[in-house]
């Protein structure tokens, strides 16, 4: 599955050979939003301002991937 970034300026291949294997919520020092989503532990792929929001955005991209969609766009 393709996954494109909050920002709309990453896109990412989750899974496969070649794609990315790990998401993760992180918390986001020095910044307005205080948690993020990251990928592989370098890609920051969202920012939310409460860690609710960030693992509720993770859902939902598990959710996607049960479901088998080609593409997933984070909000």
């Amino acid at each position: 599955m393709y996954i494109l970034s909050q920002d709309r300026k990453v896109l990412i291949q989750f899974g496969g050979e070649d794609g990315f294997t790990m998401l993760n919520v992180t918390r986001n020092f020095g910044g307005k939003e205080k948690y993020a989503i990251v990928a592989a532990s370098a890609q920051v792929m969202g920012l939310y301002p409460e860690e609710k929001n960030a693992v509720d955005e993770l859902s939902k991209i598990l959710t996607a991937l049960e479901e088998d969609r080609k593409t997933y766009f984070m909000n």
